[in-house]
Formats: structure tokens, C-alpha cells, sequence
């Protein structure tokens, strides 16, 4: 999905919509913009070393951490490590499968105004750019 794998392990049809969880693959440097969206997200931390940002908190989090963020909270993360993989759950689960599902079609990164656009269809906004180490 735009770069990564991002495997739907649990999804909604299977928790009537309470949750979904998903697993990724990330590498040094991946990220998504920093966004929020309607539902709470959970991140545990399987392989390598991220930074979190939710709010104004930044938090580095290695194997074995959990990060829970609340609903309408911006966020974002930065992997660290050379690789690093994680498992994430959003609940309820909302539009999120819809969203990584169209994510996935796509062959090249479209245009970031096409992707605002498309994130904000399935209930994401993005409000600022990824994060660095920094």
C-alpha cells in the first residue's frame, strides 16, 4: 500500500465493525503524513524502533510498546530502524478497510491533491506533512 505491505488480518465484517487489524511492513524513514480520522488507533510494535507523534507528544517506541491514539487526534509515525513491522487496530472500524483497499490499487504514488482528496473520502484528513527525526 503506497510503498509498504499492509496485510488486513481481522476486519470488520468479522467484529461487526467494532474493530479492524491489520499488520505492516515499514522501512527506514516511511510515514504517513500527519492526520487524523474518527476512530481510535492502536499500534504495537512487532520489529524495529518508530517515532510517534500524537498532538504535540513525540514518543520512540521499540518491540514489545503499544501506542494507543485517540479518535481525532492528529498523528503520524517515522520508522527509525533499517525495517520495522508492526500491528495496527482501528476501532470501530469505519471507512479505514475501503481506504487501504483504493490505496492499494493504485501502481505510483498519485498526486498529492488526488490523495487528500481521496483520504478525506473514507474519512482521513491529512493537516500537515510526515514527520522527521528531528
Amino acid at each position: 500500500m503506497l510503498g509498504h505491505p499492509a496485510f488486513l488480518k481481522v476486519g470488520g465484517n468479522d467484529t461487526q465493525a467494532q474493530l479492524s487489524l491489520f499488520s505492516g511492513e515499514y522501512h527506514k524513514n516511511q510515514g504517513p503524513p500527519l492526520h487524523f480520522h474518527a476512530v481510535d488507533e492502536t499500534f504495537y510494535i512487532l520489529e524495529g524502533k518508530f517515532i510517534f507523534q500524537a498532538g504535540d507528544t513525540r514518543i520512540t517506541a521499540v518491540i514489545g510498546d503499544t501506542v494507543f491514539v485517540p479518535r481525532n487526534m492528529p498523528h503520524t509515525y517515522l520508522t527509525i530502524s533499517e525495517t520495522g513491522r508492526m500491528l495496527f487496530m482501528v476501532n470501530p472500524s469505519g471507512q479505514i478497510e475501503k481506504l487501504f483497499e483504493k490505496l492499494s490499487s493504485y501502481k505510483e504514488m498519485p498526486a498529492i491533491e488526488e490523495l487528500i482528496i481521496l483520504q478525506e473520502t473514507y474519512g482521513l484528513t491529512i493537516v500537515g506533512p510526515p514527520i522527521t527525526e528531528e
